[in-house]
């Protein structure tokens, strides 16, 4: 009898360390070796109809000449802001309706200097296009059966549509179509592989580890990311988890790398879900969201937020604006390097873009945007200490 209990004793200890294993909220340890210095300010002046939050811009190559592309919900427009004085500012409008419509924009892909990937507001299909809005193919994803729970194609995430040049294939961002506030939705495959080719092969990819099954966070934490390191690697961050996990294309195998804030590690779960307390529990918790790769000094990004009161010394409620950033470095080995910490209500963090060896982050903060007008970009440059 005394063995017996041992052995229960033995086996709660084990599964007590296993869980505090699994999720640990204290940050782990690293050598500070580089820092980032801001060293300028781009200013792009939009029009009356664009708007200074766009959902998603992207640094784009075309033709030899950069471009930040943004999308304009306002007015279907995907607008292309030159980024060199060798070229000159355009748009593509995509239609409704008619024989070109491809819906609502949501995110793009640049595939070649003639030609776009498209993805719309229609999330059981994706579109190539070229850069008149004229539709060139259809491309069906709601026939893809999945294991486990059905997926939805997500657009509201950091680069939802990633273009593997080499290859010639894409991946899209999917998640478990199911309730934000139930275990499961950090579960299964998480993107959609397209061949471009004309057998159009589509296939689920890129499993979550198992124990993120049971963990519900509410729909806020939903908002991930992930980026496509030299052509390699497809490294997505987990709002939740201070590693990062990273898929290698070639070896189809999955890592993990530590890549947490200095200030705090996991987030907790939330132990008694309230979808009325959703923002709420999002604000008051620590957390991870956006991954930037500077292909030119071979750095990865990855923004991290400290949580803050709800409720504000003047009794404002507060949103996920007004959380504490900080941006972690790590360095082609995906080993964390540096973490810089964000003056608060200033950097508008969810618009921003690699280009010419720095990191552009807004700053037109809802707080404190300094032109309605003109979107403005501080560059930050990395410099070793």
């Amino acid at each position: 009898m005394k063995n017996i209990l041992i052995c229960v004793l033995l086996l709660c200890l084990s599964a007590s360390c296993q869980e505090v294993k699994e999720l640990d909220p204290t940050p782990r340890e690293f050598d500070q070796k580089m820092t980032l210095v801001p060293t300028d300010t781009l200013t792009i002046p939009i029009g009356h109809r664009s708007d200074v939050y766009s959902r998603y811009v992207k640094a784009s190559i075309i033709n030899n000449i950069p471009y930040l592309g943004v999308v304009n919900v306002n007015t279907n427009d995907l607008e292309f802001y030159a980024l060199s004085d060798k070229g000159e500012d355009f748009k593509v409008r995509f239609h409704l309706d008619g024989p070109n419509a491809v819906g609502q924009l949501k995110a793009f892909e640049v595939i070649s200097d003639s030609t776009l990937f498209i993805a719309s507001s229609y999330r059981i299909r994706l579109y190539v296009t070229d850069f008149e809005g004229n539709l060139k193919k259809t491309i069906e994803t709601h026939d893809t059966s999945r294991n486990g729970k059905p997926f939805v194609q997500m657009y509201y995430t950091q680069s939802p549509l990633v273009y593997h040049k080499d290859m010639d294939d894409f991946y899209v961002f999917t998640r478990v179509d199911t309730d934000y506030f139930s275990p499961g939705i950090w579960s299964g495959t998480m993107f959609l592989k397209i061949q471009n080719r004309d057998d159009e092969s589509i296939t689920h990819m890129f499993e979550l580890p198992s124990r993120f099954n049971k963990y519900v966070y509410s729909g806020y934490f939903s908002h991930s990311s992930h980026v496509l390191v030299d052509d390699r690697h497809l490294v997505f961050g987990v709002p939740f988890y201070n590693n990062i996990l990273v898929y290698d294309l070639e070896k189809e195998t999955l890592i993990e790398r530590k890549a947490g804030s200095k200030h705090f590690g996991d987030a907790l779960p939330w132990d008694n879900p309230d979808m009325g307390r959703d923002e709420e529990f999002y604000v008051t918790s620590n957390s991870y969201r956006e991954l930037a790769y500077d292909e030119q000094n071979k750095l990865l990004y990855r923004l991290a937020y400290r949580k803050v009161d709800y409720i504000g010394p003047n009794g404002q409620q507060r949103n996920w604006d007004n959380k504490l950033p900080s941006v972690v470095i790590l360095d082609s080995n995906f080993k964390k390097v540096g973490e810089v910490d964000l003056p608060k209500n200033t950097i508008h963090t969810r618009m921003y873009f690699t280009h010419n060896g720095k990191l552009y982050l807004s700053l037109n903060h809802p707080d404190n945007n300094p032109s309605e007008d003109e979107m403005v970009f501080v560059g930050f440059k990395p410099e070793k200490l």
